[in-house]
């Protein structure tokens, strides 16, 4: 019995742990890039170097290896000037377009007579015509990943309420978990003090009724 509320406890424990190694780095994460985008509101928050974009239109659906759909999660690597200029035709870049993130396809790059990357035109996979000319000082960074579908709970979990879920999940599992413990830790020490208390009253019966056997056995030795 006691093995088994043992195994039960060890159990619990590393759901605890389970949860909290879980939610807890997926928080951190969401509470830095909150932080960061309200520190730097000109460029997209990054985890070292890659910014998590959540995708809000359909412009990059395709067939290539690198589109994404409306609702994926897109990573982009930041890069600085020196990157920016070994970008090339092909590559998923991200920019600034009327205070808004935009991420599509180079279809052209536009070069100085020395050779110099001045602009890029750029297009998404599913638009009939291109952005125009995209100058590299409106350029943060080149696509390196994408996760469809997962776009729509980024943004949620940078809500107030999603950052609430985060954190009150782990604190209502413990709460749940703490009150548990306890119910079945007073239960065994109610169960176990009946148990104490019966076992009192039967050795008291054994010996009351151990008491009247002799005084019934000298009852019986004064009449003779």
């Amino acid at each position: 019995m006691d093995t088994n509320k043992e195994k039960t406890k060890q159990i619990g424990i590393i759901l605890m742990i389970a949860v909290t190694v879980l939610l807890l780095p997926i928080l951190l994460c969401n509470l830095t890039l909150i932080i960061k985008g309200s520190l730097s509101p000109e460029r997209p928050p990054d985890l070292f170097g890659v910014a998590p974009l959540a995708v809000t239109s359909g412009s990059m659906e395709g067939k290539k290896a690198d589109s994404f759909n409306e609702g994926a999660l897109i990573f982009v690597k930041i890069l600085d000037k020196k990157g920016i200029q070994k970008l090339q035709e092909g590559d998923v870049i991200t920019f600034l377009s009327s205070d808004a993130y935009v991420t599509h396809r180079i279809v052209a790059v536009n070069r100085t007579k020395d050779g110099e990357v001045i602009s890029f035109i750029t297009q998404g996979d599913a638009n009939a015509v291109t952005d125009g000319a995209i100058p590299i000082k409106n350029v943060i960074g080149k696509l390196v990943g994408s996760v469809n579908g997962l776009g729509s709970f980024a943004m949620f979990m940078q809500t107030p309420v999603g950052i609430l879920v985060f954190v009150g999940i782990p604190v209502l599992i413990f709460i749940v978990y703490d009150v548990l413990r306890i119910v079945i830790y007073n239960k065994r020490i109610k169960s176990d003090n009946r148990k104490e208390i019966q076992e009192k009253e039967e050795e008291i019966e054994r010996l009351r009724a151990l008491v009247e056997k002799q005084n019934g056995d000298s009852d019986s030795k004064t009449q003779d």
